[in-house]
């Protein structure tokens, strides 16, 4: 069996500083080739006009030529179907059984191969990691990209959810047939993110202290809820130690291959910098085994997202040994079970944010036994091993 895993040809897979899409993608070739499936991923070559194949820790990688945009409007946009009608192209030529595709511009240039038959494979798998999706209320941009991800998500055999809030999002916005959805989840690398990493020249980089910080891992962007995250530390500053630090790591552009700080995560690092003074971090995008040791090391993990599918960031915290607080916003509470692995709190609220932080901070014990049930939750449930063959039996029931 052979499985062509379509990335979004926007961020090189495996993603040194952040793409989750470009994450799954790899560590699935990589643990679906453990159980003896021939799964590649398909990422792009903007660089010349040759094939580059690739095998990275296990996973399989091919780049093909992909052209660039001649114009910057929509530049991304553009960028992600010109690599889709490349994929296409070069998995029909190369024979796959089966594609799965993972976003919507280029599942949806896939999409539109296949339903003129210029796309030749025997099942068509979609995992829709779109985090908008279970909203109501959306701008223009986003009702577009509901359209495209929707016909090709009728068009595929099989549409993958995330967890329970996408799979009643899909069938309720979608109108995807609920009898070709599946539910499962994305996975974590619990032998890279783990507890109890050391090292002191990172966290001295950064200034920080062990145990003596909170962490917030995404894009600086406002479906993030930094804004919130900011206010909620502002409420409770004069509350914790004094060497207690907000650590904001992240891109601060708006998008991936955008090299301009944007307005938003301008505003926000005025504002740490007006009322918080040092007592903020904005690192930027980090290398991932920086981005393991802060995981490691924080006392808890905020995650304020206004809208989210299935946050990666919370499993590698998890993973890490870390406490989670997160907003019940989309997926977020189909991960953390409230006073058990983790602490929710009301979506956009900063101060039910901050008491949540000032309940943990006051009471390490109740850190330690949330941080021990993090890791044992992960461990059991999001493992990449069992993320793969949960997949690997949605392959073998199109064939």
């Amino acid at each position: 069996m052979r499985i062509a895993l379509v990335s979004s040809g926007l961020v090189p897979v495996p993603p040194v500083r952040g793409g989750a899409v470009e994450e799954y993608v790899y560590q699935l070739s990589r643990h679906l080739r453990r159980f003896g499936v021939d799964a590649v991923v398909i990422d792009a070559n903007y660089d010349d006009n040759k094939l580059v194949y690739e095998e990275l820790n296990g996973a399989q990688i091919v780049r093909i030529p992909t052209a660039k945009p001649f114009i910057g409007f929509k530049e991304r946009i553009i960028k992600e179907f010109l690599f889709g009608g490349a994929a296409s192209r070069y998995i029909s030529r190369e024979g796959f059984d089966i594609i799965h595709a993972n976003t919507a511009w280029a599942g949806f240039a896939l999409a539109l191969h296949k339903s003129v038959g210029k796309l030749k494979c025997r099942g068509f798998v979609y995992t829709c990691h779109n985090p908008l999706w279970p909203e109501n209320k959306v701008h223009i941009g986003e009702k577009i990209v509901r359209l495209v991800e929707g016909y090709t998500m009728k068009l595929a055999d099989i549409v993958i959810a995330l967890n329970k809030t996408m799979y009643r999002a899909l069938i309720e916005k979608a109108k995807i047939d609920p009898r070709k959805m599946v539910i499962i989840p994305n996975g974590v690398d619990t032998e890279f993110f783990r507890p109890g990493l050391k090292d002191e020249q990172i966290l001295d980089r950064y200034g920080l202290e062990e145990q003596s910080y909170i962490l917030f891992v995404g894009r600086v962007s406002p479906e993030k809820g930094v804004h919130i995250l900011l206010r909620a530390f502002k409420q409770i500053v004069n509350d914790v130690p004094k060497n207690f630090k907000l650590v904001i790591v992240g891109p601060l552009t708006s998008a991936f291959n955008s090299t301009q700080i944007s307005n938003y995560a301008k505003a926000m690092m005025n504002y740490a910098k007006e009322e918080l003074g040092e007592r903020v971090v904005f690192t930027g995008a980090i290398d991932r085994n920086s981005l393991r040791i802060l995981y490691s090391n924080a006392y808890c993990f905020v995650l304020p997202s206004l809208a989210e599918a299935f946050p990666m960031v919370l499993l590698e915290a998890m993973a890490s040994g870390t406490p989670t607080i997160g907003s019940t916003a989309g997926g977020i509470p189909d991960i953390i079970i409230d006073g058990v692995n983790g602490l929710l709190f009301r979506k956009g609220d900063c101060k039910d944010l901050a008491s949540k932080l000032l309940m943990l901070i006051a009471d390490k014990n109740l850190r330690d036994e949330l941080a021990t049930n993090a890791r044992k939750y992960v461990e059991e449930k999001f493992s990449w091993g069992s993320v793969a063959v949960r997949i690997k039996e949605v392959y073998n029931s199109i064939i």
